[in-house]
């Protein structure tokens, strides 16, 4: 078993001898195990292109799935026990051409985080439309409170406002932009002429003060400590956060992108998938151990232990309130699933994104340097 979750080497051991007493005991079968944990993210890519696959490994759905799909590196487990257990909108995120591809792991949804005691001394809710978000960024301004914490010396915080912003726009105005764009006959020229940059430029108009110069670290302090109201960034920073200030009441919100409220969403994504080589030597066994992460009786508690979300109907976990507030964002059909971004394209995205909020790029510049990374990954799939 090959896997990036280096981070919860134990629970997983424990997890995996868990499964072993539990195939001795139902089937007779002796199971032993070797579990890699690399950090290296290209050793799984290597290794499948070389023919040594391992038995297990874990996978980025959305960025790596299709590929792999393509490349016949993923099995159907659609007709696998867990696979009827997920919760819907997670199996979505795990089905590729209409197949059930891994059993899914960590998941959350994400948009922008919030200081819930700021918005409740000022008496604020989360907007739902962009013209709420601006009456509530006049709100805190006229409170001497600034709206957004922007820690924007490394590329990935621009860069996330930009992917937000042109995800919610094309999900719900352009749906099938996606599948356009990867056949390259789209733009993100589309995308801007329908207001992807009302929601960037409110942000990078309204926070904080020399922003090129606030690393992640730093920023991530400075918004725990009250410095920025909210956050353009994901809830895998909470434990950063809460570490930062342990009584810091943590919020999620959609970030709006135009008065369309329904245009208001939460981009909900799997992290980490784990799935059986189609030609592993010990595919049943290896089909069982995933069947057992969704076990009736023990996914609950392992779950708890990793801190991930709640994945499947049969799973019951304690959540956190900001995790509770994505669900519900989920549930009530709020949310776009995550799509795969090329690789050299989301690096454009990041620093395009720099680039345009110091003032050396326009709009058109932006919208034209991704275009030109995204299509040129596509020639190099062909």
């Amino acid at each position: 078993m090959l896997t990036g979750l280096g981070r919860f080497k134990e629970q997983f051991d424990q997890y995996l001898k868990q499964f072993a007493a539990k195939e001795k005991t139902d089937k007779g079968i002796e199971v032993s195990y070797n579990l890699e944990l690399p950090s290296d993210a290209n050793l799984l890519k290597t290794r499948l292109a070389s023919g040594d696959a391992p038995d297990i490994f874990s996978f980025h759905a959305a960025f790596d799935g299709p590929t792999f799909e393509k490349g016949g590196y993923l099995p159907d487990l659609s007709n696998e026990p867990f696979a009827s257990k997920l919760i819907d909108t997670i199996r979505n995120v795990v089905t590729i051409n209409g197949k059930v591809i891994g059993v899914p792991m960590e998941s959350f949804s994400w948009s922008y985080l919030y200081n819930k005691d700021i918005f409740d001394k000022y008496g604020l809710k989360a907007p739902t439309t962009l013209s709420e978000m601006k009456q509530v960024v006049e709100t805190l301004k006229s409170n001497d409170v600034t709206p957004f914490m922007l820690a924007y010396k490394e590329e990935s915080f621009p860069g996330w406002l930009t992917q937000l912003a042109f995800e919610s726009v094309a999900a719900k105005q352009d749906p099938d932009w996606w599948e356009r764009m990867n056949k390259g006959e789209a733009s993100f020229k589309e995308l801007k002429d329908k207001g992807m940059f009302d929601i960037i430029d409110l942000v990078n108009a309204n926070g904080t003060k020399r922003p090129l110069e606030i690393g992640a670290d730093d920023g991530l302090a400075k918004f725990a400590n009250g410095e920025g109201a909210m956050l353009i960034t994901g809830t895998w920073y909470a434990d950063s956060i809460l570490k930062a200030n342990p009584n810091f009441k943590l919020g999620l919100g959609a970030l709006p992108v135009n008065d369309d409220p329904d245009s208001t969403m939460v981009n909900l994504a799997v992290s980490t998938t784990l799935t059986v080589y189609p030609d592993s030597p010990n595919k049943a066994v290896a089909t069982d151990f995933l069947n057992y992460i969704l076990d009736d009786n023990d996914s609950s508690a392992f779950f708890d232990q990793l801190k991930f979300n709640k994945v499947a109907k049969n799973q019951n976990i304690e959540t956190f309130p900001w995790t509770e507030q994505g669900n519900q964002y989920v549930e009530s059909g709020h949310s776009y699933l995550d799509q795969s971004i090329p690789q050299s394209a989301n690096e454009a995205i990041g620093k395009m994104s720099q680039s345009y909020f110091s003032g050396q790029i326009t709009q058109d510049q932006l919208v034209d340097e991704i275009d030109k990374a995204w299509k040129k990954s596509i020639e190099l799939q062909k």
